[in-house]
């Protein structure tokens, strides 16, 4: 494998050549910061991104028996690249997985607070189902007829009574009655 002329900076790397290191961060710095800045990303982010690769380059610099036989700008690049691709992926899944874990506590607090409403009614339900037994027989099959949407005239007729004011007057007697238990 041949050696391209750009091994000089693995060589940096592996003496710690600060000299040829900041040459390589002023050649190609701008390159991946113009990238990442036009692909969602910020200085910071930049910054971030340029150090992993020279992190990574660093790391293949230790295997003494590493040849760069390319331009080390292209790799650079190339590396960052898929470091920022990989970077917005994880905050793409990372935010997924919030907006879900984040559905379901909110479809965990309404079915909490559906059943807390269901329950809340069927104790209400029950409690005016006993109050409605304490009433008198008359008075149960007056509200009775009343709830099956009969009309007054038929249902004074049922209840046989003389007329359409005694069945008011009896039917506003008997829910009065039935509200008095229910609270009491």
């Amino acid at each position: 494998m041949k050696r391209h002329e750009d091994h000089r900076y693995i060589e940096a790397l592996r003496k710690g050549d600060n000299l040829l290191l900041e040459e390589l961060y002023e050649n190609y710095s701008k390159t991946v910061t113009r990238w990442i800045m036009n692909n969602s990303g910020n200085m910071a982010d930049a910054r971030d991104i340029f150090q992993e690769a020279i992190i990574a380059m660093y790391n293949k610099a230790c295997d003494p028996t590493y040849v760069l036989s390319c331009p080390i700008g292209g790799l650079l690049v190339q590396i960052c690249k898929n470091k920022w691709i990989d970077q917005i992926r994880k905050k793409s899944k990372d935010t997924e997985v919030r907006n879900i874990e984040k559905e379901r506590y909110t479809n965990e607090q309404e079915t909490a607070s559906q059943l807390e409403i269901i329950e809340e009614e069927e104790i209400r339900q029950s409690k005016l189902e006993k109050a409605f037994a304490q009433l008198s027989d008359l008075c149960q099959k007056l509200l009775k007829l009343y709830a099956e949407g009969l009309k007054a005239e038929a249902i004074r007729v049922k209840m046989e009574m003389e007329n359409v004011n005694t069945l008011y007057r009896r039917k506003n007697a008997c829910t009065e009655r039935w509200k008095v238990v229910y609270e009491g």
